[in-house]
């Protein structure tokens, strides 16, 4: 063999070589990408598995359905046995922070998979581990939950019961706050906001009534007592969500306040007008009655009223000979809390009714100059109770006295919310969503926190109502 021959079969023996080399670190770097991939894959996956289950974790938290549990139950749905290869080495594990002082709960939950690798392990790496974890904040709620029990709910008052006992125990017995009361022709606190955190959740759930107490509607004297009862926690102990629910069938129709010289807060309502062609159960009247002086610290009241009038029409300006003239202002006597007003005026220069001032759109009339007081008919007892209770809803979402701003949401039951209904007229659930401060509403208010309003067509649709609001408060806890 000649010496060129020789030189050149080595050169190509060294290509050879070389070619393995570059072929090997290609395979190498290849197989990095490749399982570098996969991994990717199983990590990214691995992390919304975890990401669910803490959130389903913090929302379980409420029903006191063991978390552990449901935060497995989530991630398995997820992240099934196998997944890409995978093998789970630990996990999920759940772990929750409570700080009570900030009124929060943190929910972490951690999980290991590994990976067998495949063209890696020509570099002696046979498996990779992946580690990923996710955490979910659930703010505490201190919860004051507001019942229209009046009689116009009938029949459906026990499907709206039962829900009402389902949203009760979708709270977190043990860390959560929860107070019940109920309006009629008054208003009673059934069961007090737990001052330390936790509440009795069977005995809340069984003070909701087997049967329907009957009466009127004084929605004005049962937002009142929500909101005092979330104003009972001391600052530097409430939690980081402040809550009033109230649900009602119907419209505020009724006033408190200083009536017949007895010292003695006592409330005047009427009958819902004018008469409508879309109401089965005879609700609504040309002719509403005036009637009173009921107790607004009793649910009911129960008996007669001890005052009546049948007017000719709803704009009469007929009035009770013996209460011919509605007080200056409400008054309110039954609270526990302090500093709370116990007066508001009966109409509002600032509010917004449908972008005008509230005593223009919904204003009182004839108004008597020398003792500046307005005449007690139907016309301005009606636009009284829709304007406090208004007045009292931008005062609760405006109580600058607690550690965190108050929200609102209010259920709105059946045809009534919808009928036009009072002297503008105007459809309740328009009402409802200036109580929410809802964003549909012409007159939401930007600088105060926003709640939501919710119609339920039939009682059946209560429950789902009951759940929005249970799912909207899991998205402010987020």
């Amino acid at each position: 063999m000649t010496p060129k021959r020789s030189r050149l079969l080595n050169e190509k023996g060294m290509v050879l070589v070389y070619m393995a080399g570059a072929i090997t670190v290609l395979l190498l770097f290849s197989g990095l990408a490749v399982d570098t991939g996969r991994i990717y894959i199983v990590k990214a996956q691995l992390s919304k598995a975890l990401d669910g289950a803490a959130l389903g974790a913090a929302r379980n938290m409420n029903s006191g359905t063991p978390i552990t549990a449901e935060a497995t139950r989530i991630f398995n749905a997820n992240f099934p046995a196998g997944y890409f290869g995978s093998t789970l080495t630990s996990g999920p594990t759940v772990t929750v922070t409570t700080d009570a002082a900030s009124g929060t709960n943190i929910v972490d939950v951690s999980a290991s998979a590994s990976l067998p690798t495949t063209f890696m392990r020509l570099g002696n790496f046979t498996t990779m581990n992946v580690n990923a974890s996710a955490e979910a904040t659930r703010r505490m709620v201190d919860l004051s939950l507001v019942l229209d029990v009046s009689g116009s709910i009938g029949s459906k008052w026990a499907t709206v019961r039962d829900a009402s006992r389902s949203f009760i125990g979708s709270f977190d017995a043990a860390h959560d706050r929860l107070a019940l009361t109920l309006f009629s022709n008054g208003a009673g606190v059934i069961d007090q906001m737990p001052s330390s955190r936790g509440f009795n959740k069977t005995q809340v759930q069984a003070d909701v009534p087997g049967t329907l107490p009957g009466g009127s509607t004084l929605m004005v004297e049962g937002l009142y007592r929500g909101w005092d009862e979330l104003r009972t926690v001391p600052s530097g102990q409430q939690s980081g969500l402040r809550i009033i629910v109230l649900f009602t069938d119907g419209a505020s129709n009724g006033v408190p306040g200083m009536f017949d010289g007895s010292g003695t807060a006592k409330s005047l309502r009427t009958w819902d007008f004018p008469q409508s062609a879309i109401d089965p159960d005879a609700q609504t009247h040309n002719q509403p009655h005036i009637d009173g002086l009921y107790n607004p610290g009793n649910v009911t009241a129960g008996g007669s009223p001890s005052v009546s009038l049948t007017p000719t029409n709803w704009n009469s300006t007929q009035v009770i000979a013996t209460v011919p003239q509605l007080p200056l202002a409400t008054t309110h006597q039954n609270h526990r809390s302090s500093g709370i007003p116990t007066t508001f005026p009966l109409q509002s220069t600032t509010l917004q009714v449908n972008g005008m001032p509230q005593n223009v759109r919904r204003g009182l009339r004839n108004l008597d100059v020398p003792s500046g007081r307005y005449p007690a008919d139907v016309w301005n007892i009606n636009n009284s109770a829709r304007n406090v209770l208004e007045i009292i809803a931008n005062q609760a979402r405006s109580d600058a006295a607690g550690d965190y701003p108050i929200r609102i949401f209010t259920i709105g039951m059946g045809y009534l919310v919808r009928d036009m209904l009072g002297t503008m007229p105007e459809m309740p659930e328009d009402i409802l969503k200036r109580v929410a401060n809802d964003k549909t509403s012409p007159d939401y208010n930007s600088n105060q926190a926003e709640g939501k309003y919710y119609f339920a067509q039939t009682q059946y649709d209560v429950a789902p109502a009951f759940e929005s609001i249970q799912n909207e408060i899991i998205r402010l806890s987020k």
